[in-house]
């Protein structure tokens, strides 16, 4: 009996130990990698499923997410090696590679514009913007680019003086306190007695747009193809996540965006699983319209964006079987 004991003692152990070696391997075998969102709006909600639904963690990667609130600064980080990835305007990214900066993008939020201008109440035409002054976030972000590319088509370009602000809730702040008449932006979070309102949602302009990309250095792509890979599938499942687990979704929404009440996080969500492509693949026509604002018609896709991933990934059926339990 006390040998049979023994021999139970001693198989305990050294499941024990493999247990301890299994899950060291494990540790040892997720890959760091520190990711930034530019944007407390839709386009970042794939960005925070992949983190919250484990995502990263499955594929591979210990995901550290920080928040940088402008995609030309994102773009700066992951120059200066301080980011192994980001998400952050394709308009800030496309003008960082013209500009010789070593990234690519590897993937895409979406293809088409989701922002709207949001106007104080006096505002009633698109008109009554001469002389007064819009809120960006940055100059040559993507809340800068919509903007001018709107003043633009409405043969207001030099008519409305747009101001940097810096980022979101700093545009939120200005309108608020009514020192710009009104802002191009996914959400604008103001408290009474302000009420803004919708006066052009910029879909409507019937533009492809890419909204923002998933970049990497190219260097570190050079290196790493393989933990870029994961990156890029983890985005795809938490969009999947997304769009398949609602009510979760809705409570990391509120977690990362701050929200004060369950309407904004509906809103959000809505937008979100509207805009944001379940094939996160950056299409020609949405880059060629950022390309021909910018005077630089017909550089070749390529040049900023490198979606053999995702495409390696379609053909083999990845996007397929994410979807296949909801459809």
């Amino acid at each position: 009996m006390r040998e049979y004991l023994r021999q139970i003692k001693l198989a305990l152990l050294f499941a024990v130990i493999g247990l301890f070696i299994a899950s060291s391997h494990v540790a040892r075998a997720q890959t760091r990698v520190t990711f930034a969102y530019s944007s407390i709006g839709s386009m970042a909600t794939g960005v925070w499923m992949a983190k919250e639904s484990g995502a990263f963690e499955k594929n591979g990667i210990q995901g550290d997410l920080i928040f940088i609130s402008s995609g030309p600064v994102v773009v700066q980080a992951l120059i200066g090696g301080d980011l192994q990835g980001g998400s952050g305007a394709t308009n800030a990214v496309i003008n960082a590679i013209l500009n010789g900066a070593p990234i690519i993008g590897v993937a895409a939020t979406a293809n088409r514009p989701y922002h709207r201008l949001y106007v104080q109440p006096e505002i009633n035409r698109l008109e009554d913007l001469k002389g007064k002054t819009l809120g960006v976030t940055r100059f040559g972000s993507i809340t800068d680019n919509l903007t001018r590319i709107l003043l633009r088509k409405a043969g207001l370009e030099g008519a409305v003086n747009v101001r940097q602000m810096g980022g979101t809730l700093e545009v939120a702040a200005a309108f608020q306190n009514r020192a710009i008449v009104g802002a191009v932006t996914g959400e604008l979070r103001v408290a009474p007695p302000s009420q803004p309102k919708i006066l052009t949602r910029l879909i409507d302009l019937g533009i492809p747009y890419s909204m923002n990309t998933v970049a990497v250095a190219r260097d570190y792509y050079r290196r790493n193809p393989e933990t870029v890979e994961r990156i890029v599938r983890a985005y795809a499942e938490g969009v999947a996540f997304m769009n398949q687990q609602k009510e979760k979704a809705l409570k990391i929404i509120a977690k990362y965006a701050h929200f004060p009440d369950a309407k904004a996080a509906e809103e959000h969500y809505r937008d979100s699983v509207t805009y944001l492509d379940r094939v996160p693949r950056a299409e020609p026509e949405a880059v060629q319209t950022i390309l021909e604002f910018m005077g630089k018609k017909g550089v070749p896709l390529d040049t900023f964006m490198d979606n053999s991933i995702v495409d390696r990934l379609s053909r083999e059926g990845f996007f397929d079987k994410l979807y296949k339990k909801s459809s």
